[in-house]
């Protein structure tokens, strides 16, 4: 028979917790179920089926046993029996809004604890708030007293709890929250008889109880099994923790008492405790209120005061501590205020931040007239303009210009380390390369195109003026204006005559336009996006690049007025700029919505395009960033709007780089990479320069801002 109870006690049957569990698919429980459901005394309550549709809503889906498995419930002291999904769907659906503050992974720690908690006034919050966020599997609960009129203003019991055991009161109320989660009750004091009872198999004790000898057992004995042990003060919020699991040798009450224990209170008067009591609570830093109360307990007061909203609090801040303990997150032996009151002294009015007067409106910065600046500089100085207007990654511009008598030269620098994806600076390259193709177009629209060569193993590219001219030379406009769209496009498909025009370029320009294979490669990016934002090292890179209006280094990395983000949802890009909470989505192998954006912008495309380069050489990349310009400034002249979508290992040659990339996610990225290349019938490991987004999008997009080119 599957029949039991939830919660345990010696008490007399009028003062039980006890919940009756029925499987309606055993024999007996069944005859239980009819024979309570005919019994006109007991109410029935049945809302499996709205909770059966809840359960299959939950992310991720719960499996249909879950969702077919159910229980009924029977409480003896509202005489209902209520139909209920069976424990771990119920469980699954109870606890769902806990995600992610708490995971399902950490539930399933956390649902092995086993926590005490002695004194149930303040403990009664304790207890209950433990239990409804399902922080343990097992609480036992140990109060001799019975709730009293008086313990209303702070005990969310209710007038028909009067002269009810406390213990019995909350696990009547936690049993009506989760009549799975097991409650064992002790409606005993704690003393030398019963504190080993109490303590036996418990991974943390609550202590709240009022007795300041119980209070000194509890601990003493906890010390000795390795026992951590918390309590909340109900007045400033103070929370103590004392880790006796990991100092087993740690004065009690963390030494605020001198090495007291339970044999130092024997003989010691009711009056000559009142001292140690003062000494715990630290009387220098009660509130007013309660300092001024102390004075009065015996004389205008009965006993201690406390409040409803303070004993609230501490149920709080003590799941919180048993949250960390249980999970095994930091939280040392210590002791910590969490004063609301004190907290509302320090209120302020957001209106005394605002200017009295409106601040002035700042002017749009003008639009520079790059041909006009181009015009007019000298020619070795206006091949070196155009040439810094090249793309870059996160328009890091990684070159330095120098002219002299006969030509120019740039170079890859040096002085700053690359970027966590310029594996060899094979990206950098690509630049250089880019850059060296605008200084080409540059020189003959200037009729001084001379011989372009490369140097230093790609490290440098070198144009040395002549007096020549080709077709490229009306191309000089479209340097000028060639600008990067993070919007999306209409996803309408490319002409033949675009096609042709974009893959005449270069042999090694390679264009997806099948839809099909077009979205499995958006897919891809889209993980690689993920990635990038997962891995701490590239995430850093990315948010370091993105710049604000005010910013103190505006002429390089990426606007965010760029990026094609509403302003109302710009709050979500400060969500996404957080390492905190990458590395919550990290650890929990979440953060597929990273990615959405970029794969939805790929898959927005009229085409996806792949320069591929000779082999994995710097020189090869200086090659592929010069045909990758070439294509740009095409796709300008056919009034296609482009931008990059470079996944985060594009330039890593083998599994060893990857695994320098991101280590926890080399793997992946190496079925990324693969998968793209095969996207465009590319070997698996072909040497690929830049993959770009070609598509329509009218909206006009500023160029790019950029450092003096000689600066």
């Amino acid at each position: 028979m599957s029949d039991h109870s939830s919660t345990s006690s010696s008490r007399p049957t009028s003062d039980l917790a006890s919940v009756e569990i029925l499987d309606p698919s055993d024999d007996r429980d069944r005859l239980r179920i009819a024979a309570l459901r005919d019994d006109s005394a007991v109410q029935v309550t049945d809302t499996l089926a709205a909770q059966r549709i809840s359960l299959s809503e939950v992310v991720p889906a719960p499996d249909d046993h879950h969702l077919r498995d159910s229980r009924w419930v029977f409480y003896p002291w509202r005489s209902t029996l209520v139909h209920l999904l069976g424990p771990s769907g119920f469980r699954r659906l109870r606890l769902d809004r806990n995600q992610n503050k708490i995971t399902l992974a950490e539930d399933a720690v956390l649902r092995s604890r086993r926590v005490g908690v002695v004194g149930l006034s303040v403990g009664h919050c304790v207890a209950h708030t433990i239990a409804i966020e399902g922080l343990a599997g097992t609480l036992r609960l140990a109060d001799f007293d019975e709730i009293d009129l008086s313990n209303l203003n702070r005990v969310p019991a209710t007038v028909f709890d009067i002269g009810v055991n406390k213990a019995v009161v909350a696990a009547r109320r936690i049993a009506e929250i989760d009549p799975y989660l097991t409650v064992e009750i002790m409606p005993v004091g704690i003393d030398e008889t019963t504190a080993a009872q109490f303590l036996d198999g418990l991974d943390l004790v609550a202590e709240e109880c009022d007795s300041f000898d119980a209070k000194v057992l509890i601990r003493d004995r906890a010390r000795a099994a390795g026992i951590p042990v918390i309590m909340e003060t109900s007045d400033g919020g103070v929370l103590d923790v004392e880790r006796f699991d990991l100092s087993p040798d740690r004065p009690l009450f963390h030494g605020l008492l001198g090495d007291i224990d339970a044999a130092g209170l024997t003989g010691l008067t009711a009056g000559e405790k009142v001292p140690l009591a003062l000494a715990l609570l630290d009387p220098t830093r009660v509130t007013s209120r309660m300092a001024a109360s102390a004075l009065e307990v015996g004389a205008t007061l009965a006993t201690w005061p406390q409040l409803g909203g303070d004993v609230a609090l501490g149920g709080a801040s003590c799941a919180a501590a048993v949250r960390r303990l249980g999970l095994g997150l930091p939280l040392p032996s210590g002791r910590v205020r969490i004063d609301i009151e004190a907290a509302l002294d320090r209120v302020y009015d957001p209106l005394d931040d605002l200017p009295t007067t409106p601040p002035p409106t700042p002017a749009t910065p003008a639009t520079p007239d790059l041909a006009a600046i181009f015009d007019r500089l000298p020619d070795d100085e206006a091949v070196a303009f155009a040439a810094s207007r090249a793309p870059s990654a996160h328009n890091g511009q990684p070159w330095s210009i120098g002219i002299d008598g006969d030509g120019i030269d740039a170079r890859i620098r040096e002085t700053a380390p690359p970027r966590t994806t310029d594996l060899a600076r094979r990206m950098s390259a690509v630049a250089l390369g880019a850059l060296a193709h605008n200084m080409e177009v540059a020189a003959s629209a200037r009729g001084r195109l001379g011989r372009t060569t490369i140097h230093d193993d790609g490290m440098r590219v070198r144009h040395e003026m002549g007096t020549g001219a080709d077709g490229r030379a009306h191309d000089i406009g479209l340097v000028l204006r060639r600008a990067t769209s993070r919007l999306p496009g209409d996803g309408s498909p490319l002409h033949p005559a675009e096609i042709e025009a974009l893959t005449a370029a270069d042999a090694r320009v390679h264009l997806l336009t099948d839809r099909a294979r077009l979205e499995t490669c958006s897919a891809l990016l889209g993980d690689g996006a993920r990635i990038r934002h997962l891995t701490p090292a590239l995430h850093a890179e990315m948010t370091e690049a993105r710049r604000r209006p005010g910013s103190a280094d505006p002429d390089t990395g990426v606007d965010i007025e760029s990026l094609g983000v509403p302003v109302a949802a710009r709050g979500m890009l400060d969500l996404v700029s957080r390492p905190d909470a990458m590395a919550h989505l990290e650890a929990w192998g979440a953060g597929s919505v990273l990615g959405a954006p970029t794969a939805g912008a790929a898959r927005s495309s009229s085409a996806l395009v792949a320069i591929s380069v000779e082999d994995w050489g710097r020189e090869s990349f200086v090659r592929g960033g010069m045909a990758t310009e070439a294509v740009w400034l095409c796709a300008t002249a056919l009034g296609l709007a482009v931008s990059p979508a470079v996944p985060p290992s594009l330039y890593a040659a083998n599994d060893d780089e990857r695994q320098q990339i991101s280590p926890a996610h080399a793997h992946t990225l190496g079925v990324i990479d693969r998968g793209v290349r095969q996207s465009f019938g590319l070997d698996d490991d072909a040497a690929v320069a830049v993959i770009l987004r070609v598509f329509r999008n009218p909206t006009p997009v500023p160029v790019s801002r950029r450092r003096p080119p000689l600066a």
